[in-house]
């Protein structure tokens, strides 16, 4: 699975990773209103997302620093 998130090119990871982190409150908020969710659950949903844009933001940053070195 990480060598399909480095397999996209830098802009397209760093969007994702920032748009999670932008929209999954929103919509974890909206969820948590049509479902009955408890406050440990849905910190362990909005963590387990964060998690994944960190991966998405780290990977895109390698790939612009890697880039940056060999030049």
């Amino acid at each position: 699975m990480i060598d399909k998130m480095k397999a996209l090119p830098k802009k397209i990871a760093f969007t994702i990773g920032i748009i999670l982190i932008l929209v999954s409150p929103i919509l974890l908020f909206l969820m948590s209103e049509l479902f009955s969710f408890s406050v440990w659950t849905s910190i362990i949903i909005q963590g387990f997302v964060y998690g994944v844009a960190a991966i998405f933001i780290i990977s895109a940053a390698d790939e612009r620093h890697s880039r940056i070195d060999r030049s």
